[in-house]
């Protein structure tokens, strides 16, 4: 039988079932975007985690050259304090200088004394677990470039006392160097780093661990 014109170009359109997908069809595209996720969200966690991390050495030194530069400005002490326990910088104003604050029975919160600054080092994102204090082992030991060593906690803090002239100096007047070494505890060989002081001029340096060369690189 011979189809009319009409009968044709109906026969000719698609049908819905033609025009659309098969339930396998979006079972395989589902598969696959759920592989891609699964795969991406781990890396961009990862590389947010890192991000996060080399802000916190960061932090340390921007808060210790803070705490030098008002020492020099105010003409009398001013402490750069870390609380390992905390994760929390404070800088204190000694409101004195020299001996006045180095041998107080309380320093260095010394009687006059105020906190005119904190900082958490969780606050950009990082739990107070993944902040360490210390070298990851295996790492290694030595001095910095600088020629300073890691400086311990004391009461699980570190103090850094910057004289009016910038200097960092002990309570006989010598100058007396300082290296705090942080890293994240998920990612050691990738965020372990140091920030330096010497004790003599008060300069700060940041260094980072590359394990290419297993030292550490300014």
């Amino acid at each position: 039988m011979k189809l009319t014109l009409r009968q044709q170009n109906l026969a000719s359109v698609p049908t819905r079932r033609d025009a659309g997908f098969s339930l396998v069809e979006i079972f395989v595209v589902a598969s696959i975007i759920g592989i891609l996720t699964a795969i991406t969200i781990p890396q961009l966690a990862g590389q947010r985690r890192l991000v996060r991390s080399a802000a916190v050495p960061r932090e340390i030194m921007t808060q210790i050259r803070f705490a030098r530069q008002q020492a020099m400005s105010q003409r009398q002490s001013f402490t750069f304090q870390y609380d390992n326990v905390t994760k929390v910088i404070s800088i204190i104003d000694n409101n004195a200088s020299g001996n006045t604050v180095l041998n107080s029975a309380s320093y260095p919160n010394n009687t006059g004394s105020a906190v005119v600054l904190t900082s958490s080092l969780t606050q950009s994102g990082l739990s107070s677990a993944e902040i360490s204090y210390g070298i990851p082992t295996g790492f290694p030991t030595g001095a910095l470039g600088d020629g300073v060593s890691r400086t311990n906690l004391t009461s699980g803090k570190i103090n850094i006392t910057f004289q009016p002239d910038g200097s960092v100096v002990d309570t006989n007047g010598n100058p007396l160097d300082q290296a705090l070494f942080i890293y994240n505890s998920r990612l050691p060989s990738q965020t372990t780093a140091a920030v330096s002081v010497l004790g003599s001029s008060g300069r700060t340096k940041l260094w980072r661990y590359d394990p290419g060369t297993n030292t550490y690189i300014e």
